[in-house]
């Protein structure tokens, strides 16, 4: 994030959060910036004490924003951009909007950009330590699916996940599909284990076909399953003797049942193990976790 935004933002930034509750930061033209701090939406003001003075977004911050996340490439990074985001480094992903271009009704990019909603990626070492014996139990991984609304925690938890089945599990040959670079921010800063190997960018359902024949996981570990290609990967690799992790959209597991496509994963119990999070008491509050037939294995209000 220090490199992505302007020094005058960062201070007013920095000057009244910590900066390891702040996940989002969202930009919006001619309107005040909000804050996402420990999953709470706050305006941003330049000194919070006194004298408050909220603080607006203007073309140029947009301007400055999307030309240093693109590395003043905004070109090089069109395939992103009109599917409506950017890529930074470290795990930071920047949602994109603005005025959709088409071309016989295929999106070509998206220009006179107005909002950006920058995502930040965390390393929250131990937040997995009340799951990851649900998932692994005497070396063998459970598939698992955990699920949430946006912006309840699940690729922080998952990324704990992968680095605790590494390095204190001793799983062997675990392989992040990072698909938007979120999980693992290409391994560059997130650390996601000693034996995980990353494959970032990549659309999942090639990079569960190709990666199963050249790597050889163990575990196939990756974000926001949600269509047809995606469900078909997942089961695919479960037949081939693959463990799966992943994420999906839902608002707990009566909800996940009315998905499309979900229902077919139910019937056929591809999932050992269902996670459920909410930002009930705070970002990544764990609801409950659920075996195969949706049983309750873990409530913490039970405990």
């Amino acid at each position: 994030m220090l490199k992505i935004l302007p020094n005058w933002l960062l201070d007013i930034i920095a000057k009244n959060y910590l900066m390891d509750y702040v996940y989002e930061i969202r930009i919006r033209l001619n309107k005040p910036i909000m804050i996402n701090y420990r999953g709470n939406y706050e305006v941003l003001v330049e000194n919070a004490n006194y004298n408050s003075k909220i603080i607006y977004a203007n073309s140029e911050l947009i301007n400055f924003i999307v030309t240093v996340a693109t590395k003043q490439s905004i070109y090089a990074y069109n395939d992103e951009i009109k599917h409506c985001y950017i890529q930074a480094e470290a795990g930071i992903r920047i949602g994109v909007c603005g005025t959709v271009v088409y071309n016989n009704d295929q999106i070509l990019t998206i220009k006179n950009i107005t909002s950006l909603n920058i995502r930040i990626a965390h390393q929250v070492l131990n937040c997995s330590e009340k799951v990851i014996d649900f998932i692994c139990q005497n070396k063998v991984v459970k598939n698992t699916l955990i699920i949430s609304p946006p912006g309840q925690g699940k690729t922080t938890l998952v990324r704990d996940i992968v680095y605790k089945l590494s390095n204190e599990k001793n799983i062997n040959n675990i392989l992040v599909v990072d698909e938007r670079f979120e999980i693992a921010g290409g391994g560059k800063e997130l650390d996601v284990g000693k034996t995980t190997d990353i494959l970032s960018g990549c659309e999942k359902s090639i990079a569960f076909k190709e990666a199963i024949k050249t790597m050889s996981p163990s575990v196939i570990v990756t974000d926001e399953i949600g269509d047809e290609k995606d469900i078909m990967s997942i089961k695919q690799a479960i037949r081939s003797g693959v463990k799966v992790i992943a994420t999906a959209h839902a608002s707990g597991v009566q909800d996940l049942k009315l998905k499309k496509f979900f229902d077919e994963l139910l019937r056929e119990k591809c999932f050992d193990r269902f996670i459920a999070l909410s930002n009930r008491n705070g970002v990544g509050t764990i609801d409950g976790i659920f075996d195969e037939n949706l049983r309750v294995l873990y409530v913490p209000y039970l405990q």
